[in-house]
């Protein structure tokens, strides 16, 4: 146990450094303004909105499996998530942390100041990445492409260096980023993706309903 903690302690420091390194580093305004507005495209804000898109095209398309892939997908994984990282692992953001250092939050455009709470200080795993790249697998398996898959993988690598840049996540926060990402879509595709097709095909009729009835 004690070999553990120190290897944790350890780790926690270069995190620090890392961090540090990276976010003191001269980056010029424009670097900074791509950042922001490039982070935005990994926030859940975005992907909810690309979800509830998704969701009426495929029932108005008829492509059930689109939508069941995609809207489930989401939310079993924000389900798991949040019990992560706002029940288990509650760990502050760097702007908290290092504070004397002189780290500030500058992700400003991508805030909703009335959608903000206390769980939005707390940054591991880091949403943006896992989420960034869950969506980039679906769409891959989807559509069956490999090519899908690598474009938003390296898009992916550049949202975990803007989130460091900014000064919301550690290093280690996106690096557990991409591994939960994995994940989530291993136990959504390989094992509970069947159960969601069933419950969406059992409640399908009862949303046509209500929808034909507000007609």
């Amino acid at each position: 146990m004690s070999i553990l903690s120190d290897y944790l302690d350890k780790l926690l420091e270069w995190d620090d450094r890392a961090f540090l390194s990276l976010y003191k580093s001269d980056f010029s305004k424009r670097t900074k303004q791509f950042a922001k507005i490039f982070s935005f495209l990994g926030s859940l804000y975005f992907w909810s909105i690309i979800i509830v898109v998704w969701f009426f095209y495929g029932y108005v398309t008829k492509d059930y499996y689109l939508l069941v892939l995609f809207v489930s997908g989401f939310e079993q994984s924000l389900i798991l998530h949040v019990i992560i990282r706002y029940g288990l692992i509650r760990r502050n953001r760097p702007y908290i942390k290092l504070k004397k250092e002189g780290v500030k939050r500058h992700d400003q455009f991508i805030r909703i100041p009335y959608l903000m709470s206390d769980s939005d200080e707390k940054s591991f795993p880091s949403g943006h990445v896992t989420f960034f790249l869950l969506f980039g697998i679906l769409l891959a398996y989807y559509f069956n492409s490999w090519p899908i898959f690598f474009i938003f993988f390296s898009l992916d690598i550049i949202m975990g260096i803007s989130r460091v840049i900014l000064g919301v996540h550690f290093p280690t926060d996106i690096i557990f980023g991409f591994i939960f990402g994995f994940l989530y879509a291993l136990l959504f595709l390989g094992l509970t993706y069947i159960y969601w097709v069933e419950f969406y095909f059992w409640i399908g009729p009862i949303f046509s309903e209500i929808f034909h009835f507000w007609r």
